[in-house]
C-alpha cells in the first residue's frame, strides 16, 4: 500500500463533507479531479472506501477500517507540524522524548506535557512493549513514557527509574447483539466460559496472559484466543457467533457493532502509570503534575466517550470517577485542650493504593497489584511504529 498524505486528506475531506462534490469545493479541486484520486487511493488499499448515492458518500466496511487511521495519522502530523512552529520559535528549547502505548488517554499526553512544560517541544513516539520502553528510559532514549501495567504483573522497574500511578482503568467486554446476555447491564466473567476471546491484532501479549489469569480464577479454565483485524471481529460480532472482545472503557473509534457490557467487580482492568529516569530531564515535581493533568483529562473523555454510561459515577476510585468531596473538620469543642499535630504521615508506595487495586465491591475483593511479580526481560531499544496495535477493541 502506497498512500501519500494528500490522499488521506481527500479521504477525510470527503468523510467531513458527506459527499464527493462537497468535499472537491472544499479542498479547491474539481469533482471529477477527486473522484479520480478516490479510484487511485481505492486501488492502493484493495477496494471501496464509499458508497457513492444520492444520500452522498458513506464509508463502507473497508472505509470504517481506515478513517481511524486517516484520523490519526492526520492529527499526528498536526501535532509534528505545531511541535515544529514551537521549536523554531524557541531557539534552544529542550525536547522532551515522550513514548506511550496506544490508548485513548495516550492521545492527550502530548498536550498534557505541553501544558506543563511550555517551553520544551514534544517528540511523540508509540513504545508497545513493555520491556522496550524501560530499556529505552534506562539509556536514556526516551524521557517520560505513559505506559500499562496488569494486576500480578507489575514488573521490577530498572535501577534510577521512577514510576506513579495515573490510575486504573475497566475493561469492558463487546458481545454479539443477539447473544443470550445481550440485554443484561453486567455480567459475571465466569459466565463467559465457553467463548471464544477475539483480540485486535496486539503488539504485546501482558494483556492476554491478564486476560487468562482472571478468567482461571473465575474457574472458567483455559481460555480459547484469537487475533483478528477489527473488520474481521465485526464479522464474527455480525454472524452472531459465542465470541467475547475485551472492550476498552472509553471508545477508540474501531469500527466495531456489538453491545458493550460491565463486568461484575471489574476482574480485568489496565493501570496507567508514567515511567522517568532520574537522570532525564523530568523530576518527581514534574511527572506528578502530568499524571494529575492526565486524569482530568480522562474524566472530561468519559461523558462523550464512555461505553458504558454511569459506571464511573456508581464506581468511585477508578480513573474518571469524579473526585471525592473533602471530609469537614470537625468543630473543635470549646474547653477541649488542643489536639498535638499527628506525625507526618509515611508516604505510602502508589502501587499499593487503593485506586490502583480498584474499588472493593461486596463479594468480589479487588485484585490487588503484586510488586515484583515478575521481572521484564531488558533489550533493545524504542522501535518504529505503524498503525493501531492494540491487546482490546
Amino acid at each position: 500500500m502506497d498512500l501519500e498524505v494528500r490522499h488521506l486528506r481527500f479521504v477525510a475531506a470527503i468523510e467531513a463533507a458527506g459527499s464527493v462534490t462537497k468535499a472537491a469545493a472544499s479542498l479547491g479541486v474539481s469533482q471529477p479531479a477527486l473522484t479520480a484520486q478516490v479510484r487511485r487511493i481505492e486501488r492502493a488499499v484493495g477496494g471501496t472506501l464509499f458508497d457513492r448515492g444520492r444520500h452522498g458518500a458513506r464509508p463502507t466496511p473497508l472505509g470504517d477500517v481506515l478513517l481511524p487511521h486517516v484520523r490519526d495519522v492526520l492529527g499526528a502530523l498536526e501535532e509534528l507540524d505545531r511541535a515544529v512552529r514551537h521549536f523554531r520559535n524557541r531557539a534552544g528549547s529542550r525536547t522532551l522524548r515522550l513514548a506511550v502505548r496506544q490508548t485513548p488517554l495516550a492521545a492527550r499526553l502530548g498536550d498534557v506535557v505541553g501544558e506543563v512544560c511550555p517551553d520544551d517541544v514534544v517528540d511523540l513516539a508509540v513504545v508497545d512493549r513493555q520491556a522496550t520502553v524501560l530499556a529505552a528510559l534506562a539509556d536514556g532514549t526516551v524521557d517520560l513514557a505513559l505506559h500499562v501495567d496488569f494486576p500480578g504483573r507489575e514488573p521490577v522497574l530498572p535501577a534510577g527509574i521512577e514510576r506513579t500511578v495515573v490510575g486504573p482503568e475497566p475493561m469492558f467486554v463487546m458481545l454479539a447483539t443477539d447473544h443470550p446476555l445481550a440485554g443484561r447491564d453486567e455480567v459475571e466473567l465466569a459466565e463467559l466460559a465457553g467463548s471464544t476471546w477475539l483480540l485486535a491484532v496486539n503488539g504485546d501479549d501482558e494483556f492476554d496472559r491478564h486476560l487468562a489469569d482472571q478468567c482461571e480464577l473465575a474457574g472458567i479454565g483455559p481460555i480459547a484466543v484469537r487475533a483478528y483485524e477489527p473488520l474481521v471481529i465485526s464479522q464474527l460480532l455480525r454472524r452472531g457467533d459465542p465470541v467475547a472482545v475485551p472492550a476498552q472503557a472509553l471508545d477508540t473509534g474501531l469500527p466495531l457493532i456489538g453491545t458493550v457490557l460491565s463486568l461484575r467487580g471489574a476482574p480485568v482492568r489496565v493501570r496507567h502509570v508514567l515511567l522517568w529516569s532520574k537522570d532525564g530531564p523530568i523530576d518527581a515535581a514534574t511527572a506528578g503534575r502530568v499524571r494529575d493533568g492526565l486524569a482530568a483529562a480522562y474524566r472530561s473523555m468519559v461523558g462523550p466517550r464512555g461505553r458504558v454510561p454511569g459506571w464511573w459515577d456508581r464506581n468511585p476510585g477508578w480513573l474518571g470517577s469524579p473526585e471525592p468531596a473533602p471530609t469537614p473538620a470537625p468543630a473543635p469543642t470549646p474547653d477541649a485542650a488542643p489536639e498535638p499535630a499527628p506525625d507526618p504521615p509515611v508516604a505510602a508506595d502508589r502501587r499499593a493504593s487503593s485506586p490502583a487495586a480498584g474499588p472493593a465491591r461486596a463479594g468480589h475483593p479487588p485484585v490487588p497489584y503484586a510488586p515484583g511479580a515478575y521481572s521484564a526481560t531488558i533489550r533493545g531499544g524504542v522501535v518504529p511504529h505503524s498503525g493501531w496495535r492494540s491487546s482490546h477493541a
